[in-house]
Parts: C-alpha cells; structure tokens; sequence
C-alpha cells in the first residue's frame, strides 16, 4: 500500500467534502497548544497501538511532515487509506484552532 502527500489546503478542502479522519501525530503538548479543528491526538508513538477502520480515509499532520510522513507509510502498510499533509501546520496558523 501507498499513501499520498496532500497540501493544507487540499486536506482541509477534503475535510469540507468526504468524511475523512484528521490525526495530528503531534506530541498531546503540541496539540493542546493547536491544532486543526476537528483533529484528534493520536501522537506517533502510539500509532502501533491503534486499531484503524481499513475502510476510512485518513488524514494525518505535523508540524513540518515528516513525523506524519512516517504514520502515513505505517498506516499505509496496515492497509489503510492515508493523506500526509506536506509541510506539516508549522507557519498555518489561520487554519489552526488555538
């Protein structure tokens, strides 16, 4: 399996259209700070103890990508549908829930 890399806008604009699941990998700290509304904290750490539904799509965020570009390849491979927001929300805040 493979995942994608989506821009910001792109996730947020499929946010608005399918029903698609928003996981920020952000350490509980970050999330608490901000996050996307809408998200949910499931930190990178404890993906592997997560139970995804294979049939969902999937959108997961960081603050730069790369920590979500992870949990994307690993959900990819467990079967799931999974969009990596490139770039992350670092520098995003107008789209950010403070």
């Amino acid at each position: 399996m493979r995942f994608d890399n989506i821009t910001l806008e792109r996730a947020l604009w499929m946010m608005e259209h399918y029903p698609v699941i928003l996981i920020d990998v952000r350490e509980p700290e970050k999330y608490q700070k901000s996050h996307l509304k809408g998200a949910v904290n499931i930190p990178y750490d404890k993906l592997s103890n997560t139970s995804f539904q294979k049939e969902a799509t999937y959108i997961v965020y960081c603050d730069n990508g790369m920590q979500s570009m992870r949990a994307a390849r690993d959900m990819a491979i467990e079967g799931c549908h999974v969009y990596n927001v490139i770039g992350g929300i670092k520098g995003n805040d107008k789209y950010v829930d403070m």
